[in-house]
């Protein structure tokens, strides 16, 4: 497979149609993520980034990473919204994808986190080296090697 991996100040274009296939899957996220952009809730956060994958011009994958609000400290940051289209898996697209985000986050601080909410996703970050905690707010940590 075919892909580049880029980071995005806006809402790329084919948004809505990975959006629409995240919400057949019961995943709402994006359009969470639309909202949060859109209404500049991350302005006060200048080290945010938002990284997409495309196939072509087609995208097929989006991410960001983040302050995360539940441990606002600066040595903290947290990937949110990672969504890979479900024809373009298991093909190292969301392994790229990834390794941009944690790059980016560990470029800004040392500790990781992320909330995996499905059996899929807990065991993709399993894969990608994140270590399992028990707490309401995260489900997985990375610390900076």
């Amino acid at each position: 497979m075919t892909y580049r991996v880029l980071q995005l100040d806006r809402m790329p274009p084919g948004f809505e149609a990975l959006c629409d296939a995240a919400e057949s899957e019961g995943y709402g996220f994006l359009t969470r993520l639309s909202a949060r952009w859109r209404e500049r809730r991350y302005d006060d956060d200048p080290l945010a980034t938002l990284r997409t994958a495309l196939d072509g011009d087609a995208l097929i994958a989006i991410g960001a990473q983040t302050y995360d609000e539940y441990d606002p400290s600066p040595l903290h940051r947290r990937i949110r919204h990672f969504y890979v289209a479900p024809h373009k898996r298991r093909g190292g697209v969301g392994r790229a994808l990834a390794t941009a985000l944690i790059a980016d986050a560990f470029a800004r601080a040392p500790r990781l986190h992320l909330r995996a909410t499905h059996a899929l996703s807990t065991a993709f970050w399993d894969a990608m080296g994140f270590v399992r905690v028990d707490r309401q707010d995260r489900s997985h940590q990375l610390i900076r090697p």
